[in-house]
């Protein structure tokens, strides 16, 4: 088998061999086209796919199954910009406005944003003069009664198109890099981003989810037991790079041990959570999204999305309280130093 992976501390002990899988070919791909692209063209046995993209391959019946491994994840308060020339100063403003989504508009993040939009400013889809920063893909349909315009962009960020005037305000999914000469003319349309997503974490209790691990139906009949395989090295993976985080002196970051203990505290000790059941609330939202905004016409359930036996697979990866190691090492080290009753992974 070979299974397309992109690279994040979660998943970079697939990508080095710290965590192997006998038989298994690990690529590590960017993410976008070539992960896609080389899934659907059976190039991978399984791949790291945008989340809408796969709800819409399930609506049209596509022979692939995921498992519960959501690899990357965004809060979206932070990535909406306007020029300071538009006069939009909240998004109660960005009603009637023209508002760029970058990759696209069925994009995962975009779905989230107007979630957002509706939640936090009761402005609906057809309320907004949509811009994309790139076509749809596999044939999807922008709805009846919204205005979509594609104005390709020359990255998958959309920046340019806001600063050509395409669009009033920026929709999209990393944090700019504005040239330094047009600095003055960019800003968020929420300076106080990060307290506002922190209370939308915990007035929902999930970090929605961009990614979901699919996997062809024809590898998980040559292989059985393969998705479970799967779910097991996802699991060990994303518990490796918990142990670094938790050694605060194995990052770059000055103020880290605030950071994750505050993180602890508001999203428990896994905040980046797999499994069906520890993601119920965010896939039955999304799906409930997928359909309201026209992407899928009828509402999937979540049971039609994930392989059983993945969905009852049992993750165990978990934050410890601090550095769980005595080494200079830290986090890195081979083994924990203490047994896991006592805190180890």
């Amino acid at each position: 088998m070979t299974i397309a992976v992109l690279r994040f501390d979660r998943t970079a002990a697939l990508i080095d061999g710290r965590v192997a899988i006998p038989g298994v070919n690990v690529v590590n791909t960017p993410g976008g086209k070539p992960s896609v692209q080389g899934f659907l063209g059976g190039a991978f046995d399984a791949a790291d796919v945008p989340f809408a993209r796969y709800v819409f391959w399930k609506h049209l019946g596509r022979p692939v199954t995921a498992i519960p491994v959501f690899t990357d994840r965004l809060y979206q308060h932070q990535y909406i910009y306007t020029r300071a020339d538009t006069g939009i100063a909240s998004l109660a403003d960005l009603r009637g406005r023209r508002v760029i989504c970058a990759p696209s508009y069925f994009s995962t993040p975009s779905f989230w944003h107007r979630a957002l939009l509706a939640e936090e400013a009761g402005i609906a889809p057809s309320e907004v003069d949509w811009v994309a920063a790139g076509p749809e893909a596999d044939g999807m349909k922008t709805p009846e009664g919204v205005n979509v315009t594609v104005a390709p962009s020359r990255s998958l960020l959309g920046l340019d198109r806001l600063l050509d005037g395409s669009g009033d305000c920026l929709m999209t999914a990393r944090t700019a890099m504005v040239p330094r000469a047009e600095r003055h003319r960019i800003r968020r349309v929420l300076p106080d981003a990060n307290e506002r997503q922190r209370a939308w974490a915990l007035r929902h209790g999930f970090f929605p989810a961009l990614h979901v691990f699919a996997v062809h139906d024809s590898a998980l009949k040559a292989r059985p037991g393969f998705a479970e395989e799967l779910c097991q090295a996802f699991d060990r993976a994303k518990d490796l790079a918990y142990r670094v985080l938790q050694d605060e002196r194995m990052t770059g970051l000055p103020f880290m041990r605030g950071y994750l203990d505050d993180t602890v505290a508001a999203l428990g000790d896994d905040p980046w959570p797999y499994g069906l059941a520890r993601n119920r609330a965010e896939i039955d939202t999304f799906l409930g999204l997928a359909h309201a905004q026209g992407l899928t016409p009828r509402r999937l359930a979540a049971s039609e999305l994930f392989h059983e036996g993945a969905a009852a697979f049992a993750f165990k990866a978990k934050m410890t309280p601090g550095c769980i190691t005595s080494t200079m090492e830290g986090g890195w080290a081979p083994e924990p130093t203490w047994p896991d009753e006592e805190g180890g992974s």
